[in-house]
Order: C-alpha cells, then structure tokens, then sequence
C-alpha cells in the first residue's frame, strides 16, 4: 500500500486516506467507520458481494486477492516472511480480473474483499483463539469463503486447516441448523483455491481428496440432535480452482487468476460463482450494523444465532426507514385534514373517488419510499414493518376518512329524507322504501369504499350510523304515513257523523243517542275496513311491527270518541239547544199538521197551541241535555276523553319508547273539580239558562200573538159602513168617473180576486195586519220617545233650577 497505513498496522486512520480499511484489529476492537469507507469507495450505490479468504500465514492470501480483485492489501516481506495481516481488513475491489470481452471486468454489484489473518502464524503461537473467531466471522458474514492453500496441503489435517474447519462446521451447525429446520435456503460457497499447481495431479484428484476430508470431518461432527440428519450439502457449496507458480509460471499464474476472476463475472457460465442463496439479504446500510452484532457475540464467546441477528439488523433498519417515511407523512396528513374539514364546510359536492384516489396516492408514495430503502432487508421483517408502516398510515388517514365519512353520513341521509317526503312513488309504500333504503344503502356503501383504500380504513362505525339512522327515518316516515291513514279514517267518520248529528237533532226522540251511537260505531268499523286482514288484526301495509299496528287502532278508537265528543258538543251548546227548542216549538205554533201557517181566531185556540207547541218543544230538552240510550243507560265512552294525559299520550302514533318516555314526564292529570260525565251535556246552571231564556221568547211571542188577535177581534160596526156609503156616495160617484182612480180600483179588485182564488187572503190580511201594527208600534214609540224626552228636560231644568236658588242662598248667608 503506497501512501497508506500497512496491513500490519494495528491502529484505526481516517477512511479517505485507506486503500483498505481495518474493520478488527488484532486487539479484536471493531472499526465503527466501515460505512463510511464503503460509502466512499464504491463505484455506484446498489447491491453488493462479500468475498473472504482464509488460510494459513505465508501462502499468499493478500498476494492472490490483489491480482483478483485489483486491491492494494500488504503482502509478506520475502526476505523477513514475517507475519503481513493482522485481524480482518476490507477493501472495496475496483475491478475483477477476467479475460472477458472489453468493459466486461466492471462487476455489475460492489465486490467487498475481506484479507483475514493467516492460521498457524508463530507471532500467535498456540493462541488459536483469534483464529477461530476471525473463521467463524468471515463465515457468517461472507458469501464466498476461498480457501487458499497449496498442492502439498492437500491430504493433511492441520496443513489444509482441516481441524479450523471442524471447529467452523460445528460453529455453521449453531448458527444455521434452527434455519435449516424451516426451509432455509442459505448456504456458503467455500472455493478452495490451490497454489502452486503442477499439473502432475488432476484438480479432479485434489477436489476429491479435499471433499472426501470435508464429508468425513462433518461426519464425525457431534450435531445437535434435532439437526444430525442435516447433510453438509445443505449448508455448503464447494468450488475448486487451480493456480500455477506465481514465481515460476508468472504468465500462467496471471492466466489462471483471469480464469477464475471469470467465474466472479460471467453469470452466463454454469461456473458463475455468486449464486442468489448465498446472499444475506441485508443491504450494506445494514450489513455493518450485522457484522459488528456478530463480531460482538463471537468476541464474547456468546451464542451466535445468525438468523436472529440478521433479523435484528433487518428490524432496527426498517424501523429506521418506517420512521423516517411517516415523520414526513405526518406533515401531509395534518394538511390533508385541514382540506378535509374545509371541504365538508363547503355547500359544493365532494367527488368521493378523487378523494379516494388521492388517499391511495398518498399512502401508496409512504410505501414506495419505504420499500426503497427497507426491501433489501430480511424479507419477512421488511413486509413485517411495512404492513406496520401501513397499518400507521391508515390509523393516521383514519381521522381524515372519519370526518369525510360523518359527512357522507350526513349528505346521504338529507337526500334519504327528501325521497321519503316526495309524493310521488311507484307501487306499494313498502315497496318504495325498500328500493329507496337499497339504493341509499348501495351509493352510501360505494361512496364510503372509494375512499376507505380498499377496505383498509375502518367502514363498520359508519355503515352502522348509517344504517340506524337511515332504520329511524324509514320508522318515522312510517308514523307520518300512519298519522295520515288516521287523520283521513277521522275526517270520513267526522264528516259521517256530521250528516247523522244534523239529522237527528232536526227531529230528536228517545232513540236519538241509540241511532248516533249505532251510526258511530258503524263509520269507526267501516273507516278502517280495508286494512283489516282475515285474522282479524290490521296490517296498513307500511311495514310497521305488529305493536305499532294495534298502538294506531288505540290511537285511533281514542280519537274517535274524542271526535264524537267534539261533536256533540259542537252540535249542542247552550245557543244551539235554544235555537232548537224554539225551531220545535215555531213549528208547532205557527203551522199546522199540513205545514200551512196557523191563524188564530180567538184567546182560547191560542193558548191550547201555546201549551202544546211548548210542550213539544220541551221534550226534546232532556234528550238534548244527557246522551242517554232508549233503555235508560247513558252513553260511556271507551276512553276518558277528557283526560289530559290520555289525550297527550294518543295524540298522534309515535314511537313506543317516545311515547313511555313522555309517559314518564307528563304525569299530571286532569283537575277532576271541574269535570263532568260524558253523558252530561250541559251543566245545571247551563240547563236552567237556556230554559229561562226559551220561556221569556215564547212567552213574549205568545204576548205578541195574543194582541194581534184582540185587534182583530175588537172590528167596527157593520152599520158604519152603511152610513159611510150613505154620506160618501158624491165621493164615490167622483172616483168611479175619473179613469185614473177607476182603473186603480180594477187593479185593487183584480189582485184581491187573484189572492181569493189561490186562498192567500187570509195569509194577506195577516201581513197587512202586522205592518199595521208595526206601524201602530213604531209610532207610539216615538211619541212615548217624544213625551219622556219632554219630561226629562223639564224635570232636567228644574233640578238646574233648584240648585241656582241653593247656591243664591248659600250666598246669602255667606253676605250675612
């Protein structure tokens, strides 16, 4: 080595003035700076090859690797043949040499050469310890271990090492047995390379002399029991290569290290030596951190499990990548949900799949960064954190996902609820919401998945939401579609028992409340009829549950008596049961069984039609004031009508759990001070209202009637007329010759004829009667208006009067 530190140095130097680096001394301290000597010497950053040599001290191990590899390792002193290598050194190869067509020595990976200390050297004496161990560590760090030793070796125990590689089977048996147990495919290539070859022996020969001491030494090996049928193929492959003299045949030599520098390089060549199981799958990021955990267990006599340390590596590297990938995630996702809750805020509509995709993107770049610096680690710990990586990512993009899903929830069910207020459906009402709840749940399903990476984030919560909330509008639309089937049944039994109420009050009789009652109960069967079913329930064909079925029957059959109620009390109040007793009783009195108005001649026909229409009017009082059946038992309702808490709780069809839950609230009840029987219609101060008011009207038309007859009755002489005849004849005379006065008589008699003939004289003289004494009246009135008015601005004036002479003699006796 020109300008650098010698392999026989034992100290640590910076990297960048080393054509090889030491990575243990003889001290067996490892050198923390191999990366960074690797990093600085390797050609092209990617994958890379680990080659060891071994062998006895002096036979010209560096010597063989700098022709091969083209490094600048020291090489023994000719003259002192003292010891050149001391621990383990590395050297990054620049080339290979090959006799391959030009530009073909460039390796296609980095080739990383490790120079270990010579076995048998007398600087170490008996001290076999570093020997050992420097074996055990270029064998589970390498890939190819060569071998180097001359001709004359072969065939003896200690000369070939043979012993070492006892010591290094039994050693491989602890690190890769537990491996080989589940189908591990790892192996390492030992290429024995033998110098200073004369050609007297076939290399066919020497190959099976030194395969023949390998199977017999692993034979003798004492394995571990659960390993003993492992064979020694199964952990390694042998090669075998063949130099000439170096000194002696120099051309031959050189020819030869091309030859197997081809082997290194030709991966077309049944030959090529850097077969894919003898890689450790850890990238050289990791492989220092490997390396140095095996030489720690080794130097500490500890048990070296390589699997298990290569896995370690593999772990603390992804760890590092995973972390390193999502710390820069982690700045995108708060971004990412601050677009989010900007979005949902918007009225614009949210295209679920770009938001999904982008998810997709955005994980799918973590991933990618991920696999680019952890996937040449140990396959099983590389998927291991990526799917941890992944799992990170999605727990991240989870809350995002949460509150674009809330607002999913919130859109679907506002466009659910508008298709269920629509009026305008095909088929049956279950037919309809069924299509309506599938093709919600469908989009809400597909929208929510477009944004879920494939199933990856967490979608039951939401579904779940969904589906109970869009189970609750599909109930209350229920209700509202029963609450109307009720409201139409009432107005058809309103408007029947109306027409029945108006007739039956026009005429009422003992069997009034039984025809009502009859009629009630027919119209409350019928309103309902069509959705009774052949059992005897009733089904309204909305789906609803049996309970809520048989609840809107209650609520109905309360609403019913509630409605006959209302209507019994609007059809007989105080002024409607006046006005009709007084109906029956104008009609008994002023008409006759004919319906021909009745005129009264005398006092005493008068007052038996009195007493009789009033008699009749009054029968229908009692009828009118308890709704009491023909047999004598009053009307009892099925409910308390009256009562409020029956009324909140049947008010409309709602839900049971709502309905218990105001049941619990609301617990006042009615102030029963004030309550009467349903059957009492009026009160007893209400009864005696209307029969005081009923008796002062008929009592002030009988008055009225009665003075009409008296003035009829009360008619002038007979012989008046004579004598007006008499002394009026000139007049009449007077009125006969003058045709305008004669012809208003023919029209006078004429329609006096007319009235005779179709019987309307007496109705007329009735009429012209009463405007008579209408006319009579009126003006009594005024005059009595006349003559009171008088008198009181008299007595007015002389009270004023009165009080002047006060006040003059309150000022008398004041002057006095």
């Amino acid at each position: 080595m020109s300008n650098a530190v010698s392999s026989s140095s034992s100290s640590f130097v910076p990297v960048e003035i080393q054509d090889a680096i030491q990575i243990i001394d003889e001290h067996k301290q490892f050198n923390k700076q191999i990366l960074d000597y690797i990093s600085s010497r390797s050609r092209q950053p990617g994958d890379y090859r680990i080659i060891s040599v071994f062998g006895s001290q002096s036979t010209g191990k560096s010597t063989l690797l700098n022709h091969l590899f083209s490094t600048n390792f020291d090489v023994m002193d000719e003259v002192n043949r003292q010891q050149t290598t001391k621990g383990i050194w590395m050297a990054v190869s620049p080339g290979v040499s090959n006799s391959l067509p030009a530009n073909a020595h460039v390796p296609p990976e980095n080739i990383l050469v490790m120079d270990v200390e010579g076995t048998d050297g007398r600087e170490r004496g008996e001290d076999q310890d570093f020997e050992r161990k420097a074996a055990l560590f270029a064998l589970s760090t390498s890939e190819v271990l060569i071998v180097n030793m001359w001709e004359s070796q072969v065939g003896l125990y200690q000369g070939a090492n043979m012993g070492l590689l006892k010591t290094v089977f039994e050693v491989n048996l602890s690190l890769f047995g537990k491996a080989k147990l589940q189908n591990n495919d790892h192996k390492v290539l030992l290429l024995f390379v033998i110098r200073d070859h004369l050609g007297v022996t076939p290399m066919e020969s020497l190959a099976a002399t030194i395969t023949q001491d390998l199977l017999r030494i692993w034979e003798g090996l004492n394995k571990p029991v659960d390993v003993a049928h492992l064979a020694f193929d199964d952990f390694f492959d042998l090669a075998f290569h063949t130099l000439s003299h170096k000194v002696l045949q120099n051309e031959k030599f050189l020819d030869d290290v091309r030859s197997l520098g081809n082997k290194f390089l030709d991966t077309s060549s049944e030959s090529f030596l850097f077969k894919p199981n003898y890689h450790h799958d850890i990238p050289i990021e990791g492989w220092t951190m490997y390396a140095e955990n095996c030489w720690d267990q080794i130097d500490h006599n500890k048990d070296l499990d390589l699997p298990t340390q290569q896995i370690l590596v593999a772990k603390f590297k992804c760890d590092e990548v995973a972390a390193q990938c999502f710390e820069e995630f982690a700045k995108v996702s708060h971004e990412l949900k601050n677009i989010a809750v900007t979005a949902t805020q918007s009225t614009e509509p949210i295209d679920y799949k770009d938001t999904g995709l982008g998810f997709q993107d955005m994980k799918q770049s973590v991933l990618e960064d991920y696999d680019l610096g952890a996937s040449k680690y140990n396959k099983s710990v590389y998927q291991q954190k990526r799917a941890s990586l992944a799992e990170k990512i999605d727990s991240t993009l989870q809350d995002v996902f949460a509150i674009y899903a809330k607002h999913l929830v919130t859109t679907s069910l506002k466009a659910v609820s508008a298709g269920l207020s629509r009026k305008t459906r095909s088929g049956t009402f279950v037919e309809a919401m069924e299509k309506l709840k599938q093709s919600s749940a469908h989009d809400f399903s597909q929208s929510l998945a477009l944004i879920s990476l494939d199933g990856a984030l967490d979608t039951r919560p939401f579904e779940k939401e969904y589906l109970a909330e869009l189970e609750q509008l599909v109930s209350k639309q229920q209700i509202v579609e029963l609450n109307s089937i009720l409201s139409k049944a009432l107005k058809k039994l309103n408007n029947g028992l109306s027409t029945c109420f108006v007739e039956e009050l026009a005429n009422p009789s003992e069997l009034t409340w039984d025809h009502i009652l009859e009629k009630f109960q027919a119209l409350s069967k019928s309103a309902l009829s069509k959705y009774e079913t052949e059992e005897g329930d009733y089904d309204f064909r909305l789906g609803t549950l049996p309970s809520m079925n048989k609840r809107a029957l209650k609520t109905f059959d309360f609403k019913s008596w509630e409605l006959l109620d209302d209507l019994i009390h609007k059809y007989i109040s105080k002024d409607n049961l006046l006005n009709i007793l007084k109906d029956r009783f104008d009609d008994k009195f002023r008409y006759d069984e004919n319906g021909v108005p009745r005129l009264y001649q005398n006092t005493k026909e008068l007052e038996g039609s009195f007493s009789e229409s009033k008699t009749h009017a009054l029968k229908a009082f009692p009828i009118l004031t308890v709704a009491r059946l023909s047999d004598g038992t009053e009307v009892i309702p099925k409910y308390d009508v009256r009562d409020k808490k029956l009324k909140r709780q049947y008010e409309t069809v709602r839900e049971e759990k709502e309905a218990e839950e105001e049941d619990e609230d609301e617990w006042d009840s009615e102030d029963d001070e004030n309550q009467r029987a349903f059957a009492e219609l009026l009160s007893e101060s209400e009864k005696a209202e209307v029969m005081a008011k009923f008796k002062r009207e008929m009592d002030a038309k009988f008055v009225e009637t009665k003075r009409s007859i008296m003035q009829h009755v009360t008619q002038i002489p007979y012989y008046i007329y004579i004598v007006i005849l008499v002394l009026g004849w000139n007049e009449f005379m007077a009125i006969l010759r003058n045709p305008f006065f004669f012809t208003l008589l023919i029209m006078l008699a004429g329609a006096t004829y007319v009235m005779y003939s179709m019987n309307l004289l007496g109705p007329a003289s009735i009429v012209v009667q009463r405007m008579a004494n209408e006319a009579l009246g009126l003006a009594k009135e005024k005059l009595r208006e006349f003559v009171v008015d008088d008198h009181m601005q008299h007595g007015h004036n002389m009270k004023k009067m009165t009080t002047n002479d006060i006040e003059l003699d309150n000022l008398s006796e004041e002057s006095t």
